[in-house]
Order: structure tokens, then C-alpha cells, then sequence
């Protein structure tokens, strides 16, 4: 043993407790440092006030002679000049949360609780000598990077040793006991390892040698490999972890996985201790992102939603984080997970003001040059299914749902088992007829657990009316094999979930069971438009600020008898109805409108004319229970999804108004042409939405080009303009539109779009993807109405340049004139790069669909905002052709685009 000397580290004990004073002077004495126990105030100040103090722990039962709160006798402690870089340490024998506060509120570097493990004490004492920088202890440093080094090399090799031997234990025959106990040891190896990666950076920290490597990786996997480290404290400690990371974060990166990995579970294991149980949620966004590289946001808290009440049970993590960041802070974790961001080029930030308590900071990230990136494309026959999410969270319901959304499918959510089953039950009853695919149920919740939904089912419900069920736990299958008793479980999610693993997992369940999902989405098409009402000339009020919703409300109702009504928004409706109310025997009302919206519209509608003499229905994209229920508190009697499904609307109609309704006879599939499919536009389900109407569903086609160009462009203006929430308005009026005539994808991007504007978060990701659908959408539309415009019965043109001059001048002059002057109109929009020679052009080819297809590369060249190209394209099929202005003029015919 070293002899104790006064440039030894001096720790200083203030405790009355001599169990306390025995086990500090057994374990720092016999290490090398020179501790000073005190039993009393006066002599803890005679002791301050005669030596430079390194370390001061103090319990909190201590009892000063002042009888002063404790930050005031530590800020007087602080004031002596030998106490001036002191650490500070609390002990108490019992933990409270908020004394712990009180501890940290008084400058304290660290709270510990009894008993304490002695490796647990030396390891603190050496950390927070680092810490404290003080000049005298190079030597007492020095022995412990030596002392850190020598465990590290020795525990490393016996952890490897005890991981090969648990593994080759799970390949014997064990005992349900023994999987336990052998799942035990893996999970506390895991976390062992993880400690000796933590002091192997703390040594290499401390010595300027640390390095870090560059390599290619998956996010996803990162994050699977995270769930296996933490999955087992999470359960022990009874937290609910879940992983908040959407779609579009980009998952092929370069960089340090270790050591990214470990800055995670660092902190998320600091906010298991702290948080006290709480839900913890660790969130990545994608942020600022480049051809070569994304900044990634990272935030470990505990809600996403604003349905749970305000916490402050993390803001110790981030209080603690910033002292790490400033010297070196009590816990290993923190001081490692810190340097290491930093170290990465990364940066702690405070929270927001409309941000929960947590800790946040970002990362800028390479992406790898060869992308890797997995699709998440859901099969054809897959896509918009009903899916239902069963879970008490609300937190771990948006996540949930922001991932089923983005994949395509309908997502509705229910919070206890007795509303799932409601809402399952209601998808067969009711008139709308649409019953959940699948249900996403958590195993675990108050009240009713999960195996009582499945015990429902399969008591009252048939196999066939039975969804497809995935079991979202914490537990282990086994234990989920147990419960869930005669109940059908088709596929188990482990929380915490990533999309990744959530989207395998779905198209795993949904695969296997594709005949029967398969024929639930045939025999939803087959049932679209498969009814009919009569009318009867009643009076029906469309109120909708798009003018292609209202065509297609009209088409629907004006073929089943109705008399329709237009109004452009909430206060026009109020001014049609509200001096006559008993003109109308029905109001269809968009809910979004500018001016005054559908809702406010209703309350006021309500003051002249009750629910039973004339029913509102709300036009609206939201569909979660909430949403309907502001709709009925509003006034409002139904409402009708969207994108609009004319049987729905008419069953609903049907019902309110008391009306028939009739079935229209089956049609012999095989004598219909097939339909080509495409990948942004369902032309066949667009044509069902406008009762079979192939002309007004090809003009309307046209019609939305123009309104979704002038619409992008409005977007862009708002969001340059800061405008967010008017930005956000116009994307979803886009949504509607798209959603209205089966524009699939552009409705996606655009509700997409619309929700990170709404949410404040990064949307550039978002609107670069919305953008690129809306071209790609554009082109696609110029090909249908190409590939349809050029199948019809038209005679052919003559060919012009086989013909003599005169001969030709008397073709031209059989042609319709009125051709001849678009070509000009167009040349003129082009040379002025006006944004309605687009519209001009798509126009074109529904009016004169036997000469525009010849004008099919000039409409590449707009779709890509080429103007040079396009123009010098149009001029060369104009000296092609012959054509002259004073052709055009002779034809005595003009248009304006």
C-alpha cells in the first residue's frame, strides 16, 4: 500500500454513518487516495479550509449547524478558495427523485444511493478526478488510465469466453428454466461488453488516441442490433422503448456503427434510470440531405403526441448531458456518449418550446455511394388495405401509424380492446363495408390485455370475418404461446419495432395469406359502383373548394337522380343555405376550405336547421375516430371518406334520405377490354369513381395537370415565404384531387408533404419527393391521354410531305384551322416560358387527338421546364408541317390557353 501524502487526491467523507466511513476508507485508502472522514460541521469546515479538496462527498442526512436548505450551505462551501474545483457527491440511503433534483439544483456532480459496489465507487472517484482537471493528481490519473487499461484487457477476453459458451449452451436441450437463466447471461455479457467498449474510449479519450471508422452501414440493422442490447433491461425495468424513425431517413450510410450504436444505448440506458419508467422513444429524422451526405437529427424522449401530458421526467438527461459536455460528467455512459458526438462533428441542442423533455442532438452522416437502400413498395394487390392498430400508447400509435400510412394502406387506430373490437365489427356491419385487413395489437395494456381481443374474435366473429392479427409485445413468443389460448396470432412484432423489421412482418403475414387478402381487394373492386338509388330530384349541396371534387360529386349524384347545388366554400354554403334551409334535402361538405371551413360552416347551419330535417355529411381525408368525432360535435350527421367511393356516398345517402337502394346487375368481366396499369395513375379505378364516365374522367385527367402545376408552384411560393401552413393547406387540396381520380403515389407524397408541414418538421425531403411525383405524375397522364387519343376510331392524317405544293395548300386548307393557331398559341407561350403551355398542350391533346400526338416531344420538353428544347422542337415540326400564321389566320379561329 502507498503511504498516504499530502499531493495524494484528497476526498473528503461527511457522514455520521460509520458502516459509510469503514467501507470509503477500505476501498480509496487502499487505492492511493488520502480520504478525511467528518462526522460533524464544524470539523467538515476546519478540514475544507486547510487543504485543496479534490472530491467532497456529502450525505444527505448531514446535518449543518445552520440549518440552511442545502444549495445555500453549498454555496457557501464553494466561496472557500480550497473548494473552488471541488467535486461534489450526495449519498442517501434511499433513492427519491426529488431529492435527487434537489442534489443536482445544488451543483452536485453526481447522486449516489447505498449500498454501492466497489468497483462501482473506485470507477466514479477516477472519473471524477478526470473531471475535476486538478493539477496535483497527474500521478493518481496516470494509475488509473494504467488500472482502466489492465481490467479492460482482462475482462474483455472473459466476456468473449462466456457469450461462446452461452451460445453453444442454446444449442444443447434445455429446459424452459434454463433458456431463462442462459437468455440472462447473454443479455448481462452484452451489457458487460458494452461497459468495457466504454472504458476502453474512456482510456483512449484521456490519452488524445481515440479513432474512428469509416465503413458502410445499414441504419436498420444498427437499430436491430440496439433493440437486441436494450430489449432485456427495458423489460426488466418494465419500460415501453419504441423507435421512431421514418421511411425516408436514409438507411445506407458511412460511418462509426459501433460507436453511433453505443451513443444510443448510452443515453437511452441513462433515461431508463432517470425517467422512472416512463415511455422512452428514440427518434431520427432525416434533416438537411446532399448528394453525399445527410444530417440526421437524434432525440431519446418520451412522447410524439400532444394527447399525453406535459413531463419533465428527462429533463435531468439533458441537464446532465450539458454538464458532460462542459467537463466530464458523473456517469461513464454520458461522458462517453458525449465525447463521441462531438467527436463525430455533431452537437447537443436544447428541446423547442413544443417539444417534450429529452435530449437532442444531430449528426451529419455520409450516405454510401452505392445505395443499399431496401424498397419498401407494397405489392399491387396489397395496396390499400385497412389496417387497425390496438395500442394504450398514444406515442407508440403515431409512430405506428406514420409508418402503415406511408406504406399505402388505410390506418385507423383504437386505444382498449372493447373499441378495437367495436370498430372491427362495425367494418362488417355497417353500410360502408369495409372491414380491417389487419390489426396490429399490443399484447400488454390496461384493463383488457390482447388475448381478450383474440377471444373475442373467435368467439363472435367467423374465420372469414376474422382479420389477420400481428401481436405487438415485449415478451417473448413463448410467453404470448401461453396466453393467447384457442385465439389466432399470424405473426409477432418485438417491441421496440423498426420500419423496417414492421414492414418485413406485414408483407410476411399479408403473403402468406394472399388468396384470401387477394380476394378481399377483388371483391372490393367488383362491389365499386356495384349500386345504384333513386334520387328522386332531391336537392343536394356539394361544398368544396376544388372544382375537380365537385365535377365528380356531381357526375356521381347527377347519375343517380339528384339535383345538385355547388358552393365553393363554408361561407357560400351558409349564404345558400342558412336564409332557406328547406331547399335542400342534403349537404356534402369539405371540411378544409378557405374563408371559413366545413366545420365552422356546419355550427352555424345548425342554428337554422337540425340534424333530422337536413344531414350533413363531411367530405374529409381524416377518418380517425377523433376526427369523427369533431365532425359530429360540429353538427354533422356522417361522413364520407376520401378519396371518394361513390358506393359508400350513396349507401350513406341512401339512408339518411330513405331511399332504395339497388343493386346493378353483374357485368361479364371477359368482354371488357383490359386496362393497361401504370404505376402513378389506377386508371380503371379513377373511371369507377365517375360512375364509368371514360370523357369526363380523361378531361378531368386533364383538367388536374393544369391545377396540380399551378398548385406546386403555389406550394413552393408559401414554404419560400415561410408560409407553412397555407403551404400545407395547398398540398392537401393536391392530396384530394390526386386520391379523387387515382393518382395514387402523388396523393402519398402530397400527404406526406402536407404533414411534415403541418408537424414542423424538416420537409425538404418531402418536398423533393412530392415534386418529383408531380412531374413524373404529369408525364404519366400525357401518355394515357397519348395512348387513348391514339386508339380511337379517327381517320388518319394525310402525309403532307408527299404531297406537291399545291396539293399540299389544299390539305391544309381541309384541316381544322383551329390546330394550326393552338401551334402558334403554344409557340408563343413557349418563347415567353409561360407556365400555361402545359395546360395548352394536355388541352390539345384531348381536342384534337388525331394531329397533337405528333406533338408529343415538344410535351416531354414542358414536362421538364426545357423551354429552349421545347421551342425549338415546335419550330421544326411547324417547318415540317408547312404551317404559316397566315394559314391560321385564313382559318378565321382563335384560342386562348
Amino acid at each position: 500500500m502507498k503511504g498516504l501524502v499530502k499531493n495524494e487526491p484528497i476526498i473528503v467523507l461527511a457522514d455520521e454513518d460509520l458502516t459509510h466511513v469503514d467501507f470509503h476508507q477500505q476501498i480509496l485508502s487502499e487505492s492511493g487516495y488520502w480520504l478525511r472522514s467528518v462526522a460533524t460541521p464544524e470539523k467538515l469546515t476546519t478540514i475544507l479550509e486547510q487543504h485543496p479538496v479534490n472530491i467532497l462527498v456529502i450525505s444527505m442526512d448531514f446535518a449543518f449547524v445552520s440549518g440552511e436548505p442545502i444549495d445555500v450551505e453549498m454555496r457557501k462551501i464553494r466561496s472557500l478558495p480550497t473548494c473552488k474545483n471541488a467535486r461534489i457527491i450526495f449519498t442517501t440511503n434511499s433513492y427519491s427523485s426529488d431529492q435527487k433534483q434537489q442534489a443536482f439544483r445544488a451543483g452536485a456532480s453526481d447522486y449516489m444511493v447505498y449500498p454501492i459496489a466497489a468497483d462501482e465507487l473506485y470507477l466514479k472517484m477516477g472519473t471524477h478526478l478526470v473531471a475535476g482537471a486538478y493539477k496535483g493528481v497527474t500521478g493518481a490519473l496516470s494509475r488509473s488510465f494504467n488500472l482502466l487499461s489492465e481490467v479492460n484487457m482482462t475482462l474483455s477476453p472473459l466476456i468473449a469466453t462466456s457469450v461462446s459458451c452461452a451460445q453453444m449452451l442454446n444449442q444443447t436441450s434445455l429446459s424452459n428454466k434454463q433458456s431463462v437463466y442462459v437468455d440472462s447471461v447473454n443479455n448481462a455479457m452484452k451489457r458487460a461488453s458494452v461497459i468495457g467498449d466504454n472504458l476502453r474510449d474512456f482510456e483512449e479519450m484521456s490519452t488524445n488516441t481515440i479513432a474512428l471508422d469509416n465503413t458502410p452501414f445499414d441504419l436498420g440493422q444498427l437499430l436491430e442490433s440496439l433493440k437486441d442490447y436494450l430489449v432485456g433491461e427495458a423489460e426488466s425495468r418494465c419500460v415501453e422503448l419504441l423507435f421512431n424513425v421514418p421511411l425516408d431517413v436514409p438507411r445506407s450510410l458511412v460511418g462509426d456503427p459501433d460507436r453511433l450504436r453505443r451513443i444510443l444505448l448510452n443515453l437511452i440506458s441513462e433515461a431508463f434510470v432517470i425517467g422512472g419508467g416512463c415511455p422512452i422513444i428514440l427518434s431520427i429524422q432525416a434533416g438537411t440531405l446532399s448528394d453525399s451526405s445527410v444530417v440526421l437529427e437524434f432525440s431519446v424522449h418520451r412522447k410524439i403526441t400532444e394527447d399525453e401530458q406535459d413531463s419533465d421526467d428527462l429533463d435531468e438527461l439533458a441537464e446532465r448531458a450539458a454538464m458532460a459536455m462542459s467537463e466530464l460528467d458523473e456517469s461513464l455512459n454520458l461522458v462517453v456518449a458525449c465525447y463521441l458526438v462531438e467527436l463525430m462533428g455533431g452537437a447537443f441542442h436544447e428541446e423547442s418550446s413544443d417539444k417534450d423533455s429529452g435530449i437532442y442532438f444531430n449528426l451529419e452522416l455520409q450516405v454510401a455511394t452505392v445505395h443499399a437502400d431496401k424498397s419498401f413498395a407494397v405489392p399491387v394487390d396489397l395496396r390499400e388495405l385497412r389496417v387497425l392498430v390496438v395500442d394504450d400508447n398514444p406515442s407508440s400509435i403515431a409512430v405506428h401509424s406514420a409508418i402503415i400510412s406511408s406504406l399505402g394502406f388505410y390506418c385507423e387506430s383504437a386505444s382498449d380492446v372493447d373499441s378495437a373490437f367495436h370498430a372491427i365489427e362495425e367494418g362488417y356491419l355497417d353500410l360502408d363495408g369495409e372491414p380491417f385487413d389487419l390489426v396490429l395489437l399490443d399484447w400488454s395494456m390496461p384493463g383488457k390485455k390482447g388475448f381478450h381481443l383474440l377471444e373475442k374474435l373467435q368467439k363472435e366473429m367467423t374465420p372469414e370475418q376474422q382479420p389477420l392479427v400481428i401481436v405487438i409485445s415485449a415478451f417473448d413468443h413463448a410467453v404470448i404461446e401461453k396466453e393467447r389460448g384457442n385465439g389466432k396470432v399470424d405473426g409477432y412484432l418485438h417491441k421496440p419495432i423498426s420500419a423496417s423489421v414492421m414492414f418485413d412482418t406485414m408483407m410476411e403475414v399479408l403473403g402468406r395469406n394472399l388468396p384470401k387478402t387477394h380476394q378481399r381487394i377483388i371483391a372490393a373492386q367488383g362491389h365499386s359502383n356495384g349500386i345504384t338509388i333513386n334520387g328522386s330530384g332531391k336537392r343536394i349541396l356539394v361544398v368544396d373548394d376544388m372544382p375537380i371534387n365537385q365535377q365528380i360529386v356531381q357526375e356521381v349524384l347527377i347519375s343517380n337522380d339528384f339535383q345538385v347545388e355547388l358552393a365553393d366554400s363554408g361561407r357560400s354554403a351558409v349564404v345558400k343555405v342558412c336564409p332557406a334551409p328547406e331547399l335542400y334535402d342534403a349537404v356534402l361538405m369539405d371540411l378544409e376550405m378557405p374563408e371559413m371551413n366545413g366545420l365552422e360552416a356546419t355550427r352555424i347551419i345548425r342554428e337554422t336547421a337540425d340534424r333530422e330535417s337536413l344531414p350533413i355529411f363531411a367530405l374529409t381525408a381524416h377518418t380517425m375516430e377523433r376526427d369523427r368525432q369533431r365532425c359530429a360535435d360540429a353538427g354533422m350527421n356522417d361522413h364520407v371518406a376520401k378519396p371518394l367511393d361513390a358506393d359508400i356516398l350513396l349507401k350513406k345517402l341512401a339512408s339518411h334520405l330513405g331511399l332504395a337502394v339497388n343493386a346493378k346487375e353483374s357485368r361479364d368481366d371477359n368482354n371488357e377490354t383490359a386496362i393497361e396499369e401504370y404505376e402513378y395513375v389506377d386508371v380503371e379505378d379513377g373511371i369507377k369513381r365517375v360512375m364509368g364516365n371514360e370523357t369526363l374522367y380523361f378531361k378531368l385527367l386533364s383538367d388536374f395537370v393544369h391545377q396540380a402545376r399551378s398548385q406546386e408552384n403555389q406550394v413552393c411560393v408559401l414554404i419560400e415565404s415561410g408560409k407553412l401552413t397555407e403551404a400545407a393547406e395547398s398540398a392537401h387540396n393536391i392530396a384530394g384531387s390526386a386520391g379523387n381520380l387515382s393518382v395514387v403515389a402523388l396523393r402519398n407524397s402530397a400527404k406526406q408533404l402536407q404533414n411534415a408541414l403541418i408537424t414542423l418538421e424538416d420537409y425538404q425531403l418531402s418536398l423533393t419527393q412530392f415534386r418529383r411525383d408531380i412531374d413524373n405524375a404529369i408525364k404519366e397522364i400525357g401518355d394515357i391521354l397519348l395512348k387513348r387519343n391514339n386508339v380511337a376510331s379517327l381517320p388518319t392524317p394525310p402525309d403532307y410531305g408527299a404531297l406537291s405544293s399545291s396539293k399540299k395548300s389544299d390539305a391544309i386548307n381541309e384541316m381544322d384551322k383551329a390546330f394550326i393557331d393552338r401551334v402558334f398559341v403554344l409557340e408563343s407561350q413557349i418563347m415567353a416560358q409561360d407556365m400555361m403551355a402545359i395546360d395548352n398542350y394536355y388541352q390539345m391533346l384531348v381536342d384534337f387527338c388525331d394531329l397533337a400526338i405528333k406533338l408529343k416531344p415538344v410535351g416531354d420538353k414542358l414536362i421538364e421546364l426545357d423551354y429552349p428544347k421545347a421551342l425549338a422542337v415546335l419550330k421544326q415540326f411547324i417547318s415540317d408541317q408547312g404551317y404559316s400564321k397566315e394559314q391560321a389566320e385564313q382559318g378565321g379561329q382563335s384560342y386562348v390557353g
